[in-house]
C-alpha cells in the first residue's frame, strides 16, 4: 500500500441535502452559498476517507478496504459516502468560521504553510495526490479547512469560549487519564537480529533486573539511564536529562506505554517484547510537567467528540447543493491502483 496510515475522524451520519444533475460541469462535486468543495478536493477527502477505513473496528489489515465490508457496508461504498460526509463538513466548518467571525493569523497561515509542505514536498505524498486528481492548491484548501475547524473547537470550548472547559476539570482530567514515565531498553538480539536463547537470554535479562533493582532502592532513574546508555568508548561521563514520557491510559498500545499506564507512582518494573527487556518506572503525571504543554491534548480528549457531532449538526442543518454528475464521475473506485 502506498498511502500511510493518517488519523482521520468518522461521523457516518444520514444527511439531507438539495440534489442537483449539473449537466456535464463536473469540476465541482458539493457547494452551498460562495463555498465549494471542487473535484480536486472532493478525490483528497476520498483519500483521507480510504486513510479512515483502517480505523474502522474489525477492519482486516491483510485486504484492500475495497474488498472487504466496513461497518455492514460494502468497502467502496463506505468510502464514498465517508468523504461525501467529509465534503459536506467541510463546507459546515466554512460557514460557521465566517459566520463567527474568525480568521486565521499570520502564525496560523505559516502553519498551514509548514504543514502543505512536510507532506506534499518532504513525505512525497504530493506525487500521490496529484496522480489521484488532488493538486496542491486543492490540499492546502483542505489543510487550511482543518486549521479552521481546530480554531472553530477552541472557540467554543477553550478559554472564553461559550462552552469553556475549566482549568480544573482539566487538569483533574490529566490526572485521572493520563501517566508519566521513564524507560530503557536492553536488547534480547543478537549482532544477526536474532533473539538470544538460553544463558544468553537470561544474562540479558538479569542485567535488566539488575539495573531496575538499582532504582528500586533509591537511584535515580535518569542517572541510571543516562550511564546505561553511554558511549562505552567516551571519557566523558553521561549526563542525566528529562525523558519522561506521557501517554493516554486508554490508547497506551505499546509493552512499554502499558506499564507506565498501569504502573503505581514510583513502581519500577521490567518487561519485555519480542526484541528488549525494558526498565520502566511510572511518576506523577504532575510532577515536573508542565500542563500547559498538554492542555490542547487533554481538551481534544474530552470535548473532541462532542465536537465531532455538533459539526455534523451544522453540516446537516446547511443548505447544500450535491453535483451528483461530478460525485459518480470522481468516486473513489480509482483508488484501488494504491493498494496495488
Amino acid at each position: 500500500m502506498k498511502l500511510k496510515r493518517a488519523a482521520a475522524g468518522l461521523l457516518a451520519a444520514a444527511m439531507v441535502c438539495s440534489l442537483a444533475s449539473c449537466g456535464g460541469d463536473t469540476t465541482w462535486t458539493f457547494r452551498s452559498g460562495s463555498n465549494t468543495v471542487t473535484s480536486g478536493m472532493y478525490v483528497g477527502l476520498s483519500i483521507e476517507a480510504l486513510n479512515a477505513a483502517s480505523g474502522v473496528e474489525g477492519y482486516d489489515a491483510t485486504k484492500s478496504p475495497f474488498d472487504q465490508s466496513l461497518e455492514g457496508s460494502d468497502g467502496e461504498k463506505w468510502i464514498q459516502a465517508t468523504a461525501n460526509q467529509y465534503a459536506r463538513e467541510y463546507l459546515a466548518v466554512e460557514d460557521q468560521f465566517a459566520q463567527r467571525g474568525l480568521s486565521l493569523s499570520e502564525e496560523d497561515q505559516a502553519a498551514v504553510s509548514s504543514q502543505v509542505t512536510l507532506y506534499w514536498t518532504t513525505l512525497g505524498m504530493g506525487t500521490i495526490y496529484e496522480e489521484e486528481g488532488c493538486n496542491e492548491t486543492s490540499y492546502t484548501n483542505l489543510v487550511t479547512n482543518q486549521y479552521k475547524r481546530n480554531l472553530l473547537f477552541e472557540s467554543i470550548y477553550g478559554e472564553g469560549g461559550e462552552k469553556e472547559v475549566p482549568q480544573s476539570d482539566l487538569e483533574s482530567a490529566f490526572q485521572e487519564d493520563y501517566a508519566k514515565g521513564v524507560y530503557f531498553s536492553v536488547s534480547l538480539l543478537d549482532d544477526e537480529g536474532e533473539k538470544l536463547t538460553g544463558d544468553e537470554l537470561e544474562s540479558k535479562q538479569n542485567e535488566a533486573e539488575t539495573l531496575a533493582e538499582r532504582i528500586r532502592s533509591g537511584e535515580d532513574i535518569e542517572a541510571v539511564k543516562a550511564a546505561y546508555l553511554a558511549d562505552p568508548e567516551s571519557d566523558g561521563e553521561a549526563e542525566p536529562g528529562d525523558t519522561a514520557v506521557v501517554v493516554r491510559k486508554d490508547s497506551a498500545s505499546s509493552t512499554v506505554y502499558q506499564a507506565i499506564a498501569e504502573g503505581e507512582i514510583g513502581e519500577v518494573q521490567v518487561v519485555e517484547d519480542d526484541s528488549n527487556a525494558y526498565v520502566v518506572q511510572t511518576l506523577d503525571v504532575m510532577t515536573g510537567t508542565s500542563f500547559e504543554d498538554y492542555r490542547a491534548t487533554v481538551l481534544q480528549g474530552l470535548k473532541g467528540d462532542e465536537f465531532e457531532e455538533t459539526v455534523a449538526g451544522w453540516a446537516e442543518e446547511l443548505s447544500i447543493e450535491e453535483n451528483t454528475a461530478a460525485v459518480n464521475k470522481h468516486n473513489p473506485s480509482h483508488l484501488k491502483d494504491l493498494f496495488n
